[in-house]
């Protein structure tokens, strides 16, 4: 049973979609855990693989959350639970431990930042009660690993980094898409500096925005492109409306053909007070971007070196850093990444390993 929280077109599902379509089917079959409130549902393309959805109450109601998953996981009998929900993972894990699930995998995808205050506090105290129900650990990176189980715990070896892996066939830099994107947006002579993520204070977009507004000053021939949805959608919206640069920013939404949209872009920015691992990064690298990072993000990114990092306290280091590549001079890097670390295939492998050891 594979626990996700509100689907909103994040991060954490799209990863956990990426490894059950590449799951040995005959092996291993997941059922989805999601919460009602949800601003989407699981694809159907995962239905018809094999999977089944069930939507619960959300965690906001923490006694019916529990209620909810207690009755599934006796009813179907699942001997592995598989949890991703970082902190709030501690009442999906509590329900497993009442039901005497065997194993109880707390899969860690984040941080945390003193910016979100009272989240951050709240993350902290569930982290040695999550540690406590979980008897598997693992996480998306080695930073992501320290924070929920401790230096010590990563040093012996105790904690299986799972990285989010990328599938490097559909993120390949594709000319057509380019066009077909920059056409349906009419930025054809345009330099695009791009951006995926959920508007959510992590991501970091007003900041995004302050550096837009010093590099269009210097070259009005630039926009940048917002792809993603989210809480702060609107104030974000706002924003960029009182600076006077509506006009020279495009908002997608949601879409479903990111692996495009990364096509159509000359950079990708990534300012985050915290990730885990952002598999956006190694997305848009595969798509051979110059991508550039916060310093909050984990090192681990940097297998190219078109990743670099800069720090967040001022928007004139990233528009003193930042590099667009031309069309022409454009390498992409999938053969790096094809059959390394960051490979969905070989990511999937590291999982079935994981799963073999609660066989």
């Amino acid at each position: 049973l594979c626990i996700l929280g509100k689907l909103r077109a994040g991060g954490v599902e799209s990863i956990m979609y990426s490894y059950y379509r590449c799951l040995d089917k005959e092996k291993y079959q997941y059922d989805f855990v999601y919460e009602k409130g949800s601003e989407f549902d699981v694809p159907e393309e995962i239905l018809e693989m094999g999977a089944r959805a069930f939507k619960i109450s959300g965690i906001g109601n923490p006694f019916g959350y529990i209620r909810d998953l207690i009755r599934i996981i006796k009813k179907e009998k699942y001997s592995i639970i598989h949890t991703n929900l970082n902190s709030l993972s501690v009442f999906s894990l509590f329900a497993a431990w009442c039901c005497r699930v065997k194993y109880r995998i707390l899969h860690n995808h984040t941080t945390s930042s003193p910016a979100e205050g009272k989240k951050t506090i709240i993350k902290k105290l569930l982290r040695p009660f999550c540690r406590a129900f979980a008897n598997k650990a693992c996480a998306c990176s080695v930073l992501a690993a320290q924070w929920m189980y401790g230096e010590k715990a990563v040093e012996k070896g105790r904690v299986r980094i799972l990285r989010n892996g990328v599938d490097t066939e559909k993120f390949s830099f594709d000319a057509d898409a380019r066009l077909e994107i920059r056409k349906e947006f009419k930025i054809e002579n345009k330099k695009v500096i791009g951006h995926v993520g959920r508007f959510a204070t992590t991501k970091n977009h007003r900041f995004i925005i302050d550096i837009f507004e010093k590099i269009q000053k210097k070259d009005s021939k630039t926009v940048l492109m917002l792809c993603g949805d989210g809480e702060l959608f609107s104030d974000v919206k706002d924003y960029a409306l009182a600076k006077g640069l509506s006009e020279n920013i495009v908002f997608t939404g949601v879409r479903n053909d990111v692996n495009k949209l990364y096509s159509a872009f000359d950079v990708f920015v990534l300012p985050s007070l915290y990730e885990g691992l952002p598999i956006v990064a190694m997305e848009a690298l595969c798509s051979g971007l110059n991508v550039y990072l916060s310093e909050n993000v984990t090192r681990e990114c940097a297998i190219s070196e078109k990743v670099r990092f800069l720090p967040i306290d001022t928007p004139s280091h990233w528009v003193e850093g930042i590099e667009f590549v031309d069309e022409e001079e454009r390498t992409c890097e999938r053969n790096i990444m094809k059959g390394g670390d960051f490979d969905i295939y070989n990511c999937v492998k590291e999982l079935e390993e994981l799963y073999e050891e609660c066989r």
